[in-house]
């Protein structure tokens, strides 16, 4: 084993011990009924040894009597605190399980966008559910068991020294090939975990691509391209997992003929040394003691596998919880009072995903407080990265964004966006009901004030429609919703929170026929009173805006009015005869 692997395992296994101590009342417990049950399994074999040379060979019937009965006590004391541990112990591992995963989901939601970018989903899901897992295992079965495991080790060793000292010692020349067969295997375990994880993450990814993308599969035929990357996927899992097979395949008989080849040592040292002048009880008991032995022994060395597991999930989660977040608030927020308007400045604003790839380069605009005003370009231009840097999803490269004359990084971020609604062209609508979809849970949200956010927007309409009103249950992302009704939900939801700031991201290309006139009356409500920013492809939704921005490879090429801007004879006047071309 390298220098930098034992290292490693060490970081990994100290970043793990606070969970451990976070619950030191309920692993004492457990380590104290693990000891109970050792003792009382070590006492079990002494005391037929008792019973057989001191009252049997010795015509003792009332010893006898009693060794019997002490022999039941102990019997009962095993069966007892055997139940005590295994509850405690899968008690444990649960308590563990749910305070690392805990950790984990909280690091994940405050990561930042650009984790997203980079991270299949696939990957993150395995994280937080099959190697939280893998560790809970290792860490409840694994950790609590070893130390019992060790402790009854010590118990066998002392009881069979007691019972016969050359016997023992005999026993004892087996273990340093033990180790090193233990050790040997390590690589190869190690190697074969770390695939199956990476494979398990690939599986997750490939499924929920293909059931959330089920719809376009089917009507491109993607079908078969869509089985061939899962198989692909599961073919890995089952190559990295294969390679663990054959490991165990071999370890665990090699293991088993080392044990076996102690007791044929001391069959053969038995019998030509020690001739017929042994006990039979002593026999009995030292044979039983050899076995007991050796199990703890096996059982050390799967413990030892399964750290293997939960070291290479270890690596995996705190990779992820060492994922550094970004974008941060400040130490010192500057505090958002009742009089914030929402004006929004940028200057000399270049903002790139990607180094050397700017999305926006050197952009310079203000918007008043009330103003509305339109963003307006080819795909690509960098319109969406700029309502980004606005709800200060990702930090801008260079320059200065300021909202009420405020660098928009000044701010706490949770305040700053409770200031901004942000409307997007395909809402995400969350498992439950209407009601708590616009009220996203929000527990100081009243009912009334959740039908006078939709009753604004026109929401009402459809909502009181359905069966349960607002207490009808939506489904996973909506599936009982049109795209329009969605839409109006994500508009109510907006109204809520009662934003400086609006902006609309595509959000009226979502429209069916039904809810087409209630869209066009919900966003003129939207828009009163407040500053707005609009995106739209379709340049008639745009045309009685204060102000058109037009964008073009990252920079702002054009200002003006819609009557300006055709008159500029442009890209917005290019962009407006081609709509209107392909409209006629």
């Amino acid at each position: 084993m390298s220098e930098e692997k034992k290292a490693l395992d060490w970081r990994l296994v100290k970043r793990l011990l606070p969970y451990l101590k976070k619950r030191i009342l309920l692993v004492a417990a457990t380590v104290v009924f693990m000891l109970i049950m050792d003792i009382a399994g070590v006492l079990h074999p002494y005391l037929i040894k008792v019973g057989i040379d001191r009252d049997v060979m010795g015509g003792d019937l009332s010893g006898l009597q009693r060794t019997s009965l002490t022999l039941l006590i102990v019997l009962a004391a095993a069966f007892v605190f055997q139940v005590l541990f295994n509850y405690a112990v899968q008690y444990l591992g649960q308590r563990l399980l749910y305070d690392l995963r805990i950790d984990l989901f909280k690091h994940v939601v405050n990561l930042s966008n650009d984790y997203f970018d980079k991270t299949a989903v696939g990957k993150t899901l395995t994280n937080v559910t099959n190697d939280v897992e893998a560790i809970r295992q290792f860490i409840s079965e694994g950790v609590v068991s070893v130390v019992g495991e060790l402790l009854k080790v010590v118990f066998i060793l002392a009881a069979m020294v007691l019972i016969n000292f050359k016997l023992a010692m005999l026993s004892f020349i087996v273990i340093p090939l033990f180790i090193f067969i233990t050790i040997l295997f390590r690589h190869s375990i190690r190697a074969g975990y770390r695939g199956v994880r990476e494979a398990n993450a690939r599986i997750n990814t490939a499924l929920q691509e293909s059931i959330t993308g089920i719809r376009e599969i089917i009507q491109f035929n993607y079908k078969e391209k869509s089985k061939e990357n899962f198989e692909k996927a599961n073919r890995h899992y089952l190559e990295s997992f294969l390679k663990i097979v054959h490991a165990y395949a071999l370890y665990f008989p090699t293991i088993e003929v080392v044990s076996n080849f102690s007791m044929v040592i001391i069959l053969f040292y038995a019998h030509l040394v020690m001739g017929i002048s042994i006990y039979v009880g002593e026999i009995f008991a030292f044979f039983t003691y050899i076995n007991m032995f050796f199990r703890p022994l096996r059982q050390l060395a799967e413990r030892f596998n399964m750290f293997q597991s939960a070291m290479a999930a270890a690596e995996r989660i705190f990779r992820l919880l060492d994922r550094p977040v970004t974008v941060k608030d400040p130490v010192n927020p500057v505090p958002i009072g009742p009089e914030f308007k929402g004006k929004i400045t940028f200057k000399n604003v270049s903002f790139a995903y990607k180094a050397d790839t700017p999305v926006l380069r050197d952009i310079s605009f203000e918007i008043r407080p009330g103003e509305k005003v339109a963003l307006v370009g080819y795909t690509g231009s960098g319109k969406t990265t700029i309502i980004n840097l606005i709800n200060r999803l990702y930090d801008i490269g260079s320059g200065e964004l300021l909202i009420d004359d405020v660098p928009v990084d000044r701010y706490d971020m949770r305040e700053l966006r409770s200031r901004i609604a942000t409307v997007p062209q395909d809402p995400f609508i969350f498992t439950g009901t209407v009601g708590e979809n616009i009220s996203m849970h929000d527990p100081g949200v009243s009912l009334r004030e959740i039908v006078e956010a939709a009753e604004y927007v026109y929401a009402d309409k459809f909502i009181g429609k359905l069966p349960g009103k607002y207490d009808e249950e939506v489904l996973e992302e909506g599936k009982r919703l049109s795209g329009g009704q969605k839409q109006l939900l994500s508009f109510a939801r907006g109204v809520l929170r009662k934003p400086a700031i609006l902006i609309l991201d595509e959000a009226t290309s979502s429209i069916d026929s039904e809810t087409e006139q209630f869209i066009d009356a919900a966003v003129e409500n939207l828009l009163k009173d407040r500053t707005a920013i609009i995106i739209a492809h379709r340049l008639s939704t745009v045309r009685k805006v204060d102000r058109i921005l037009v964008f073009n490879k990252g920079r702002l090429v054009e200002e003006g009015s819609h009557r300006e801007l055709l008159e500029m004879d442009g890209i917005y006047s290019r962009l407006y005869q081609t709509q209107a071309f392909a409209a006629n």
